[in-house]
């Protein structure tokens, strides 16, 4: 009996998450796409976010809320990947071999240069 209420469960989140359009499509991650790993509630991002939108318009960037399941498994691998490790925050921006953890003033020039191979 628990076994089918268990069974039921995960499967209406499944439903759910695919009819709500919460699931993720891409299933690792690509070196030739930029990701933008974001917290609606990280303000951080919200600054990372408005200064690419601000100067890198034509930039191919991929944002993934890490609170989907989905996103969050890709952050992992992201983690993972760039050997992280237990600090691991967000935002997270990779490009490639590289990337920024985090927003501050240094951010901002290495933004610029990994952008230039991405627009």
């Amino acid at each position: 009996m628990l076994r089918k209420f268990f069974a039921g469960l995960l499967a209406c989140g499944a439903l759910l998450t695919v009819a709500c359009g919460r699931g993720d499509d891409i299933a690792s991650l690509s070196k030739d796409e930029v990701y933008f790993f974001y917290q609606d509630t990280c303000p951080h991002c919200h600054e990372a976010a408005d200064y690419i939108r601000e100067h890198h318009k034509n930039m191919r960037i991929k944002p993934l809320d890490i609170k989907m399941p989905g996103n969050r498994r890709l952050f992992e691998q992201a983690v993972r990947s760039y050997d992280i490790g237990q600090m691991a925050g967000t935002p997270l921006i990779c490009f490639g071999r590289r990337y920024i953890m985090g927003w501050g003033d240094d951010d901002v020039a290495r933004l610029d240069e990994y952008a230039k191979d991405y627009e």
